[in-house]
Formats: structure tokens, sequence, C-alpha cells
């Protein structure tokens, strides 16, 4: 087997799994946002959001590095999964990552075109300045952007348990599934 087919890159792989901690994260917040009495959704929403704009810083590159080197993604499909969980997985992946484009252009679009700015763990970014000339078409944006952000985000959070579960069940068939993504040792 080539080795460099086998593997994903060390930036890659590093991508990777800090887009995973901070999407995770962020997913957490809001759940446990919608759970906690209304004094704490507050805090629960400002961690949600500033993990979101770290998503987001992290996402960019993320899909820049993928857009440009598409050469370092042909990894070798998996021995022992059938045709159709080579299909599911392709459709898995690429809804995975119109999830982790979507939800933070989409929440980054909400807070700075609502005014009110985007929460970034010990600060807010300023937003959009409100005038009468676009009071109306930013709010349309916000408002947009808010319907997506809420219909993705009830929905997509389900793909990373999916995708978490996938890879767990290619390791327990004996698949060395983290070795491919692993950035601190290549297999």
């Amino acid at each position: 087997m080539n080795l460099a087919a086998a593997s994903y890159t060390v930036t890659a792989s590093s991508l990777h799994w800090l887009s995973a901690g901070t999407m995770i994260g962020c997913v957490g917040c809001v759940l446990k946002a919608q759970e906690s009495p209304k004094e704490d959704k507050g805090t629960w929403m400002f961690r949600h959001k500033s993990l979101g704009l770290l998503t987001g810083m992290i996402i960019a590159p993320r899909l820049a590095y993928r857009i440009f080197n598409r050469s370092a993604y042909k990894i070798e499909e998996l021995a022992g999964a059938s045709s159709i969980e080579h299909i599911l997985a392709k459709i898995s992946h690429g809804g995975l990552y119109a999830f982790m484009a979507i939800m933070p252009a989409s929440g980054i679009a909400m807070g700075y075109y609502g005014g009110k700015g985007l929460p970034f763990f010990t600060t807010t970014l300023p937003g959009v300045v409100k005038t009468d000339e676009n009071k109306k078409s930013t709010g349309e944006i916000a408002k947009q952007s808010y319907k997506i952000h809420k219909t993705l985000g009830t929905y997509g959070k389900y793909l990373i348990p999916l995708h978490a579960g996938a890879a767990a069940t290619h390791s327990l068939r004996g698949h060395s599934i983290f070795a491919r993504i692993n950035p601190f040792s290549r297999p």
C-alpha cells in the first residue's frame, strides 16, 4: 500500500483535529444553553459564539488547503467496506464539510449584520453600524442568516456523531482509521 495515499498530510490532520475540537465545543455549548436556566443562557451562548468564530477561523484555511491540495486527499478506500459504505461516506463527508462551512459563515453574518457584533472569548468584535440607509438591508441579511443557521444546526449537528461513530466502527473492524488522520505519527 502506498503510504502517501494511505494517510493524510500533517497539515490536513492538524486542521481536522483543530476544527473537530472547536465544532464539538460549539455544539456542546449551544446544547447546554438550550437546557440552562434563563440566567445562564447568555454565558453559554457567548461561549458558543466564541467557539463558532474560532471554528470559522480554522475552517477557512482548512477549506483552502483542501481545495488547493486535492491530490493530498486522494486517500485509498478502506478494504472490506461495501460500495454502499463508500457512497455513504462520501455523502456524509460532503455534508460535514457543508455544515462546517455554512454554520460559522451564517453565525458570523448574523452577529455582524445584526449589529450586536462577534463575541470572541474576552471581547466582542463590533458589528455593522446601523444607519437609516442600511438598517433594512442589514436586518434582512441577519434574519436570513439566522434562518439558515437555525435550520442547518437543528439537523447538521447529527453529522458529527455520525462521523465519529463511523470512525469507531472502522476501528473496531481493524481498520487503521486513526493512524491515517494522526498528525503526530505516520503509518
